[in-house]
């Protein structure tokens, strides 16, 4: 199954010059004879995986609910007002990583995952706002959207694991119908609310923040030993005259440029980025051969089997590390040469699995057979029914 939004209403480079992170957008019939690449029953059953995050969000007479997965029993909430919400559905069930493609006008480090969502009528998780941009495609039914100005709202909490908003005017007001898309970015208040059974289709994005990236960079500093420099007092920076229980303004300043200075790598800071965004906050699922395979193996193993998988949530990015072009996967990298790259760059750009007799013929150099040996070994690309 494959999803291309039609051109005529959706232009990926005027969308992001006039309306990416500023403002939201409504896309009539982006998919044209959308069809759901999931059905409500196998969304219900993804959501009974262990290791899948799933909710189940009620609302009965104004009394919201909220229980984590997995449930196995939804007669208690009734017919009307429910959704199952399940995360990463693309991780869990290949068929509906297709409808992430269309999404890679935008770096594939920037796209998080795709949420699923089924809701009976009247079914939705209140007002709120989100710290990421997203992308809603409506599947099967209608759903009613209100998107209203960024602002200064009043949080609460219904539940403990809910976060609302209150008294957001919608300046967008719409009911969505199947191949329909709504995009929201971050910081803008909306809401969702079910007219029929319906699914829908979230294509979230990745925002790190700073703190996350200075854990990141922290992590990597004390694992490979570097940032060691000690505090040293600068000279004058220390007074007699001052009481020593004070921390004085001009020890304050010296402390930041400490800080500041070692933020000043940049081949650091660029080896923390890529290490970062090539892995997936999500442990993906790998799955290793059961005997090493060999560099004088490595042909005969391939010839053996019609193709090979990806392994599920698997992240894999290039960058420029120190003047070198590098293929990153789940932050182990490789110095990439023309035919080394050739491969990598076939290999992201293979969602699911590729024929091992198309990858044949990219192995003739010494790099990029190197790449395959090491990408197997690590479990991150693997073959079916391995019993080689």
């Amino acid at each position: 199954m494959a999803f291309e939004f039609d051109r005529a209403v959706f232009d990926a480079k005027k969308f992001l010059a006039h309306d990416w992170q500023r403002q939201p957008r409504v896309f009539r019939r982006v998919f044209a004879d959308f069809a759901d690449p999931i059905s409500a029953d196998e969304l219900a059953g993804i959501g009974l995986e262990p290791g899948v995050d799933s909710r189940l969000v009620s609302n009965a007479d104004d009394q919201w609910q909220l229980t984590h997965g997995p449930i196995e029993d939804f007669s208690a909430v009734g017919d009307s007002h429910w959704s199952l919400l399940v995360q990463a559905v693309n991780e869990h069930f290949p068929p509906a990583q297709a409808l992430l493609e269309p999404f890679r006008f935008i770096p594939d480090w920037r796209i998080d995952d795709l949420m699923v969502s089924y809701s009976t009528p009247g079914g939705g998780v209140g007002a709120h706002l989100d710290q990421y941009d997203v992308f809603i495609i409506q599947g099967q039914g209608q759903r009613r959207w209100q998107v209203g100005a960024r602002g200064n709202y009043k949080v609460h909490t219904p539940h403990p694991e809910l976060k609302q908003i209150e008294g957001f005017v919608a300046d967008i007001d719409v009911v969505l119908n199947p191949g329909d898309m709504i995009y929201i970015p971050a910081g803008f208040p909306h809401a969702g609310e079910s007219i029929t059974e319906c699914l829908n289709y979230s294509v979230g994005f990745r925002a790190p923040s700073q703190a996350e990236m200075l854990s990141a960079l922290a992590d990597h500093a004390l694992d490979q030993e570097l940032l060691a420099t000690r505090y040293q007092d600068a000279n004058d920076i220390l007074d007699s005259d001052q009481p020593s229980w004070h921390l004085s303004d001009k020890q304050m300043a010296h402390f930041r440029q400490f800080i500041r200075s070692g933020l000043e790598d940049d081949q650091l800071l660029n080896t923390v980025i890529a290490n970062m965004l090539s892995q997936n906050p999500r442990p993906p699922l790998l799955i290793w051969p059961q005997r090493e395979v060999t560099e004088s193996g490595l042909i005969r193993y391939l010839q053996q089997y019609a193709t090979l998988q990806r392994a599920v949530g698997l992240r894999m990015i290039t960058a420029k590390l120190d003047g070198q072009l590098t293929g990153l996967v789940q932050a182990q990298q490789w110095p990439l040469d023309e035919s080394s790259q050739l491969l990598f760059e076939t290999l992201v750009n293979t969602p699911l699995e590729i024929s091992c007799q198309t990858l044949l013929p990219l192995l003739k150099s010494g790099s990029a057979r190197q790449l395959m040996l090491d990408l197997l070994n690590e479990g991150f690309w693997f073959v079916g029914d391995d019993d080689a």
